[in-house]
């Protein structure tokens, strides 16, 4: 859909049984990322099990891929439709722009070649896109100019034009800016024509380095990476030009393309958005001599596995295994694809488990069911997923197999919750969960395998919610872990309200009719919060003038956070202003005490449009002038950048009006938030003004007479 928000996606939901026949009156739900709205038709399919809804791309006019994910259940789906620029249809949504070098010899002798990458949203190169190229140089006589003409299409490959900058005949020192353009994304970049270099700096050989050769996959490490030019009797030299190249989906950022007076050339790489296992691959080269090459690897991905039941019999079916794919700081990776592969497949579902293949949810998880042989024996199943393997070991028992007793007897476990503070689910969603994990170690730290462990719910609030194992028994694998986890219904809890149990021995036990009768114990607790719980609006002292210069901007930022105190990232906000009173009047500069100019209220009334429909009725023109003052024209309101708020639970808004206003006309601001309980937040207030417009006796302030007039009477136009 182009950016302009005129058009939209919909979207179709059905609803199947086994046999693929409709089922109707399912309950579904819809969400949608990236700053989008879904606009549902209702909440359950109809009587041919369809339910439809509308998706647009919001307020946020950037090029991006918007995914909306639907949910009935324990299923979810999940399509994704691209925001494209409305004037070229293209996915851009930012350019990053590099110069071989910093300056241009004036003697027209080299010229700079700029480099234009064009990126989506997840800043990935997107090729066959439109650049167009635009040279201001400040000379009067200047005549520099772009070889070749004013743009093209990137590389469908590599997402790549280059622009090659001569600067003309004219020998001014001066700066040029090149303005690069494609749709309605524009970036630039600048360099100095200078004198020419006598002699142009050759190296004879360069080294590169890599600050680190390992990092995280979380997103947030980077590697610097380091080139230093030498010549031929290992002298550093400045001014060379270094060019780099990444693979693997990495980013990069180069601080400085020619060499500096150290004769190093810097840049930085970050994994970009592909949390995967890998090996990511650097190279650094400079005209005239072999390449170089560095590596390091991205490692973190984790991958938990556990067996519902751990003992499934003989051609048992709905059998589970789930599999939770998590980065190094042991946050879920939604959408990776995994594979699963038993160790016996078979050609029917019905004669025993098969290979399979999805993604992981919103939590990082994916649930591989399968219908255990016929036959006795121990199946592995193993799990691939960005880079990482795990293998989940299941035994089908015959009449007399046992589990082996887990030995030595472990210490209590390690209980850890990732997150202690999770929020309600809704109706049979289950996508707001902890993950539980029960560590099991021995006296000399070597994990214990075996170890049976029963997870409870000890529900003392009453808050609901179900542990994913149920009541089964869970075993610990080869690290001595045990997981599972806890999906709460939809009531909140105290804070650490909620109480998990892991009920555990180093044998097989009976579920105890009384919790405390588990043969071993340990607890952890929990906090279950409803949606965002309150929004406040604050503001500074600061005020701006409009990029026209007729107007003042004040900004205000918006605080949402939940019932634990903890700010609420990604909640849609709807703020609106209100104008509630204006003031008749004048400002007289104060000689004698003040030193400045002072306000002068003939009058305050109150907004004409009693009932904030925008149309006279009746007698609300008070002041018989043809119009209902304020006119709600006269203040604008609009958030900065996105709609929602940032990981810090915050947004900024931002009210605008022109200048002649200001200090005439007070405004209520108020503000909501999606899901929200509590009252929007308000802020009252008289439009402010600018301090340093009060203060020069000569010049009258903007705002030295009311739009409004200037008599003591509210009936009067004056």
């Amino acid at each position: 859909v182009p950016n302009t928000d005129s058009e939209g996606v919909l979207i179709t939901v059905t609803s199947l049984d086994a046999n693929r026949a409709a089922l109707a009156n399912v309950p579904v739900a819809f969400s949608v990322d990236s700053a989008g709205v879904i606009t549902p038709e209702g909440t359950k399919t109809n009587a041919t099990g369809v339910l439809s809804a509308t998706a647009t791309m919001g307020a946020d006019r950037t090029s991006r891929t918007l995914k909306v994910t639907v949910a009935a259940g324990s299923i979810t789906k999940a399509v994704t439709f691209d925001v494209v620029d409305s004037v070229t249809g293209s996915k851009v949504a930012d350019l990053a722009m590099t110069a071989d070098r910093s300056s241009l010899p004036s003697d027209a002798s080299a010229p700079v070649r700029v480099t234009v990458t064009t990126l989506d949203s997840g800043r990935s190169a997107v090729g066959g896109a439109e650049v167009k190229f635009r040279l201001v140089d400040p000379s009067p006589n200047g005549d520099a100019f772009v070889q070749g003409g004013a743009g093209g299409t990137t590389d469908s490959a590599t997402g790549q034009l280059v622009a090659t900058v001569q600067a003309g005949r004219v020998t001014t020192k001066r700066t040029l800016t090149l303005i690069a353009s494609s749709g309605s994304v524009e970036r630039s970049i600048s360099f100095d024509v200078s004198d020419p270099v006598v002699s142009a700096p050759v190296a004879a050989d360069f080294t590169l380095a890599l600050s680190r050769t390992n990092i995280g996959n979380a997103g947030s490490e980077t590697v610097g990476v380091s080139v230093i030019a030498v010549d031929a009797k290992r002298n550093v030299i400045a001014g060379i030009p270094i060019t780099y190249e990444v693979n693997n989906g990495a980013t990069l950022a180069v601080a400085n393309g020619l060499t500096d007076a150290n004769g190093e050339s810097k840049a930085t790489v970050g994994i970009g958005s592909d949390k995967s296992n890998r090996t990511i691959t650097v190279t650094a080269r400079s005209a005239g001599l072999a390449d170089r090459t560095a590596a390091f690897r991205v490692t973190g991905v984790g991958i938990t596995s556990t067996a519902v039941p751990g003992l499934p019999p003989p051609s048992s079916t709905n059998n589970q295994i789930e599999f939770r794919v998590v980065d190094v700081n042991q946050s879920a990776m939604a959408d990776i694809a995994m594979t699963v592969t038993p160790s016996v497949v078979a050609g029917t579902p019905d004669s025993g488990p098969v290979v399979k293949t999805g993604r992981t949810d919103a939590n990082g998880a994916y649930v591989y069911t399968y219908t255990a042989p016929a036959q006795s024996g121990v199946l592995t199943f193993t799990a691939v997923a960005a880079g990482k393997e795990v293998i989940q070991v299941v035994t089908v028992p015959a009449a007399n197999t046992t589990v082996p007793t887990a030995s030595p007897k472990p210490s209590a476990p390690t209980l850890t919750l990732t997150p202690n503070v999770v929020r309600v689910n809704s109706g049979t969603d289950t996508s707001n969960r902890a993950e539980i994990r029960a560590l099991f170690l021995a006296s000399n730290n070597a994990p214990v395998k075996n170890v049976r462990v029963r997870f409870l719910l000890i529900d003392a609030n009453s808050i609901g919610g179900a542990v994913s194992s149920g009541t089964q028994m869970v075993y610990s694998d080869a690290n001595g872990v045990a997981v599972s986890s806890y999906a709460p219904a939809d009531r909140p809890s105290p804070t650490d309200g909620v109480t998990i149990r892991a009920c555990w021995d180093v044998a097989d036990f009976d579920l105890p009719a009384d919790p405390n009768s588990c043969p071993n114990f340990s607890d952890i607790k929990l906090t279950v919060v409803a949606e965002p719980l309150s929004v406040t609006i604050g503001t500074d002292n600061r005020i701006e003038i409009g990029p026209t210069g007729l107007t003042y901007i004040k900004r205000f930022v918006l605080l949402v956070v939940d019932a634990a105190g903890n700010p609420k990232s990604d909640v849609q906000l709807t703020p609106q202003v209100d104008l509630t009173d204006y003031a008749k009047g004048i400002y007289v500069y104060d000689d004698l005490v003040a030193k400045k100019w002072v306000q002068v209220v003939a009058a305050t009334c109150i907004s004409e449009d009693t009932n904030r429909n925008g149309a006279i009725d009746g007698a609300e023109d008070n002041n018989h002038n043809g119009q209902l003052d304020p006119r709600k024209s006269d203040v604008t309101i609009s958030l900065v950048g996105s709609t929602k708020t940032d990981v810090n639970g915050t947004a900024v808004l931002k009210v605008e009006y022109p200048r002649n206003y200001g200090s005439w006309v007070k405004i209520k601001i108020s503000a909501a938030a999606a899901g929200v309980l509590s009252p929007p937040a308000y802020e009252s207030r008289w439009l402010d003004v600018s301090g340093t417009e009060l203060l020069d006796k000569n010049v009258a302030p903007s705002f030295v007479v009311s739009p409004y007039g200037v008599l003591n009477d509210c009936t009067n136009p004056n």
